[in-house]
């Protein structure tokens, strides 16, 4: 339940940011601002997919003008990815109203219980493998 409603969240808030985009495009999004600058090989890297699905996202991303590429000065063939103003600022106001929504939701929990769900979700983080490793056995 709590990964379906998770996609969900994610879903919606790819939809605040811009209306073309989706779940893993939002996703995307993160980890650009994240990384940034960022080649598009260590994305692809990031999230466990080949080079020509991630630059599918990229290419998306770059036409809504959420993105920005600028050449590699370590390398003549390669761009660099970062979040362009545009897309920073819809990042950060989502961001900002989804942080407000969790201390919205956490307000009745108890320091102790949020620690305690915090080093749950960091252990169970710790026993999936990384996304290069292709997905665990059921």
């Amino acid at each position: 339940m709590l990964l379906r409603r998770s996609r969900s969240v994610l879903r919606a808030l790819a939809g605040a940011v811009h209306p073309d985009i989706d779940g893993g495009a939002y996703a995307v999004l993160l980890a650009v601002r994240r990384m940034a600058p960022v080649r598009l090989v260590e994305l692809a890297d990031e999230f466990g997919l080949d080079k020509s699905t991630m630059s599918r996202q990229v290419t998306a991303l770059l036409s809504l003008g959420l993105v920005q590429r600028r050449p590699d000065p370590q390398d003549g063939r390669a761009f660099l990815l970062e979040l362009s103003d545009t897309g920073a600022r819809r990042v950060d106001e989502v961001s900002r109203a989804r942080h407000a929504v969790w201390l919205e939701r956490l307000e009745s929990w108890t320091t102790e219980e949020i620690g305690a769900l915090a080093d749950g979700l960091e252990r169970l983080a710790a026993t999936l493998p990384p996304p290069e490793q292709g997905s665990p056995a059921p």
